[in-house]
């Protein structure tokens, strides 16, 4: 007969029928759980792309409502690109010292709150201020629901959970434009913003289902504010200068001289922060690999060739081509849908062929899809010219969309392991810079009183594009990539 310790003890300790239900239900609120982030990454990831290509699409809208011309469409872009500039090397950071969760779930609801501003914004000025917190709080989601998402799925389903994500962000790619173009037909462009508002409530409810943070970092080195800042300054003249003074919102009122000297003032200052800081959001130690150089100068080669075009196009088709705005959408598909089904292929492409025939070769298309894009644009009243013009389209998209999937793994491949993070963070930050320069390029070409403006800055385009895809060819064979 045993004693009253033991019967105790056997009282107190689960059978093994018992841990087996434990253990399934812990397994079961974990699939749960991961489930969750996986559809809140998905959605997070659509509501970042979607804002950007529906946005385009309304564009001509938004100059209608706020009597804006193309330069201030440019900036309605462009502001959001620099806020990037400056909140993504930051954002990530962030989000490993005070928790992943909690980040996603702040960028979401400041996120509602930008669109919401930006939804009731009846002064251009008032909407790029709403666009530059929407900027930051995008940041936010993008940094936090890729550090959610590698947490929820370790191991072998990481790598099905980030290509299910990819999926879905390209979708978002082709939705964009005809949603966009038609949600401002019908109900006004102001309803781009406002159906950001329930996909925020439902980011929320979704994470607030996840398990909380695995671990936060536990580096406390200062973070890296006034080096993000001063290259978003820097890029912002940069662009003002581009687009003749025509800042923000109207003319700069400063001097052309004052901007030169602050866009000068800025770059310096954020070299010498990022030389003097401990914990440098760019380390440019990194700069000393020549293939790490390289695919810092193909994201922003893609950006100008191939993504600075979805912010004008729209003006094109609503104005010398005279479509309709559910036309014009459907126009900018021809851009965005060859970034869903070609990825794969890609990706095939890159294990078998030499970096630098690989990423300059993509480059090379998208470029000459710019100049069939120029040739098109000498006449773009002619009977054919819309099927030139989705050609010209169709190209670009194909070679765009074979490398830009593989260039933030190429970069972390150049970099030591312990650098990859900082080497991610730039990658990303320099598709940004090259988004707004491309932006305000075209802008500023457009600007012009050319009765030829759109071939000209096509052209112009083509000919960065090429020339950065020459560079970066040279610097990948210097590596022997």
């Amino acid at each position: 007969m045993p004693n009253a310790s033991s019967t105790n003890r056997t009282a107190a300790s689960p059978s093994p029928v018992d841990r087996t239900a434990q253990h399934a239900i812990a397994d079961s609120q974990h699939a749960g759980g991961a489930l969750s982030t996986l559809i809140a990454a998905c959605v997070s990831g659509f509501l970042f792309q979607f804002d950007l290509t529906a946005l385009s699409a309304a564009l001509p809208d938004i100059a209608s409502s706020l009597s804006a011309d193309v330069a201030d469409q440019a900036w309605v872009i462009d502001v959001y690109s620099l806020a990037l500039i400056f909140a993504l090397p930051l954002a990530g950071p962030v989000a490993d010292r005070y928790g992943r969760r909690r980040m996603f779930m702040t960028g979401a609801v400041v996120f509602a709150l930008a669109s919401a501003l930006c939804a009731t914004a009846t002064t251009l000025s008032g909407l790029l201020a709403w666009r530059v917190l929407q900027g930051i709080s995008g940041a936010a989601l993008t940094a936090s629901a890729s550090a959610l998402l590698a947490v929820a799925y370790p191991g072998p389903r990481r790598a099905w959970a980030f290509g299910i994500c990819g999926t879905v962000i390209g979708a978002s790619m082709v939705a964009g434009p005809p949603l966009g173009a038609v949600i401002a037909a019908v109900s006004g462009w102001p309803w781009v913003f406002w159906i950001n508002l329930p996909i925020c409530v439902a980011l929320v409810l979704l994470t607030a289902r996840t398990a909380s943070d695995q671990a936060l970092s536990r580096t406390y080195a200062p973070l890296d504010w006034a080096g993000p800042a001063a290259l978003a300054l820097a890029v912002g003249s940069l662009a003002s200068l581009m687009l003749a003074g025509h800042g923000p919102a109207g003319p700069v009122v400063m001097p052309m001289p004052v901007v030169v000297g602050g866009c000068v003032g800025a770059l310096a200052l954020f070299i010498r922060v990022e030389r003097q800081h401990v914990a440098p959001a760019f380390d440019f130690a990194l700069f000393g690999s020549s293939r790490f150089v390289a695919m810092c100068l193909v994201p922003i080669a893609g950006s100008i060739g191939f993504w600075a075009l979805l912010v004008h196009l729209p003006q094109m088709a609503r104005g010398p081509m005279a479509l309709s705005p559910a036309a014009t959408g459907f126009l900018l598909t021809a851009l965005t849908v060859p970034m869903v089904l070609l990825p794969s292929v890609g990706a095939k492409l890159a294990a078998k062929l030499p970096a630098r025939w690989y990423f300059a070769g993509g480059l090379g298309i998208v470029g000459g899809a710019d100049l069939l894009l120029a040739l098109a644009a000498r006449d773009l009243g002619a009977p054919l010219a819309i099927w030139a013009v989705v050609g010209a389209l169709l190209i670009g998209g194909c070679g765009c969309a074979v490398f830009n999937a593989q260039i933030a793994a190429a970069a972390v491949s150049a970099v030591p392991p312990d650098r990859a993070a900082t080497a991610s963070a730039i990658s990303v930050t320099m598709r940004q810079i090259g988004f707004a320069f491309g932006i305000a390029l075209i802008g500023a070409l457009l600007e012009r009183n050319d009765p030829y403006a759109y071939t000209t800055a096509f052209t112009v385009v083509a000919a960065c594009t090429l020339g950065l895809a020459v560079v970066a060819f040279a610097l990948l064979g210097r590596s022997k990539g």
